[in-house]
């Protein structure tokens, strides 16, 4: 089975294929951050990194199974672009993974994306040809993620609900989230507002006593982001290790980097185990 993944990130598709237990012989990773190329050099050094997705060419892969990958979300995004949708700047890179479905032919394929408007919606559905399929994060971790999967793997529904609580997981112990703490910058205590956030773009909710955190992103210290945490005399960031969990990708995984590094990739992520819940629904015993 050969795979081929388009924004490939910190390689969230091979996580997820080794978690749903299939088998893979080649994968092609089309990246340009080098903070994940570096990354997944480590993780899974038998990767082939082939450049930017605008210097792919399908017919350079003539054998392609599997085709994933998650374009730019930040004009789809309501609360970042307004909705630009396709308009948007950086909405132009979905036409690239569009080409390249288009150029490879694979048996099967998986777009993610954020939730987003109707139209926007619709526009893609009938670029893909599939009905995109709304699961939110929640279903198997403590974030709240709604997202939107295009796929024509087949029989792909909803996980069931595993009722995870971040409370469950939650770092408590002080010297662990004491280097976590938010320096309290004029900016920052506006942020907080006294722990009376309510996840907008003027500040952060309080998230110590949420049973679900808000959607991770790439920026901890920005509102909105996952959800601040009370520590001492005024609040912390999530911990690394608490960012993983949310994500649903092994503990330990973004240690080689920075903590700033590992947010930025872990918040440009897939949620693993929805991935891998779709990829349980690739055939098995049989040649692709």
């Amino acid at each position: 089975m050969n795979v081929l993944s388009l924004f490939d990130g910190m390689s969230c598709g091979q996580l997820a294929l080794n978690r749903a237990g299939v088998k893979y012989n080649n994968y092609y990773a089309s990246e340009i951050k080098k903070t994940a190329i570096n990354l997944v050099k480590i993780k899974f050094p038998q990767t082939e990194h082939i450049g930017s997705v605008t210097d792919v060419s399908g017919k350079d892969f003539p054998n392609i199974d599997l085709l994933i990958g998650g374009s730019p979300c930040q004009d789809f995004s309501s609360i970042k672009a307004k909705g630009k949708g396709l308009a948007g700047d950086k909405s132009i890179l979905f036409y690239e993974y569009l080409r390249i479905l288009k150029e490879v032919k694979p048996k099967y394929f998986l777009l993610e994306n954020v939730k987003m408007k109707k139209e926007s919606k619709e526009q893609l559905d009938k670029y893909l040809g599939v009905t995109g399929i709304e699961i939110n994060s929640r279903l198997v971790s403590f974030q709240n993620r709604p997202r939107v999967y295009w796929t024509n793997i087949p029989n792909v529904i909803p996980p069931k609900d595993r009722d995870i609580n971040f409370q469950d997981h939650k770092d408590i112990a002080f010297e662990i989230c004491d280097a976590y703490k938010v320096k309290q910058t004029p900016s920052r205590v506006r942020m907080w507002n006294d722990g009376k956030g309510k996840n907008s773009l003027g500040s952060c909710a309080n998230a110590t006593e949420s049973k679900k955190i808000y959607c991770i992103s790439r920026k901890q210290d920005r509102a909105p982001n996952a959800g601040l945490i009370t520590h001492g005399d005024f609040c912390r960031y999530l911990t690394r290790r608490e960012l993983e969990l949310g994500q649903t990708v092994p503990v330990g995984y973004t240690d080689s980097i920075s903590y700033n590094q590992a947010q930025d990739l872990l918040g440009d992520g897939w949620t693993i185990d929805v991935i891998a819940h779709i990829f349980k629904n690739i055939p098995q015993g049989v040649s692709l």
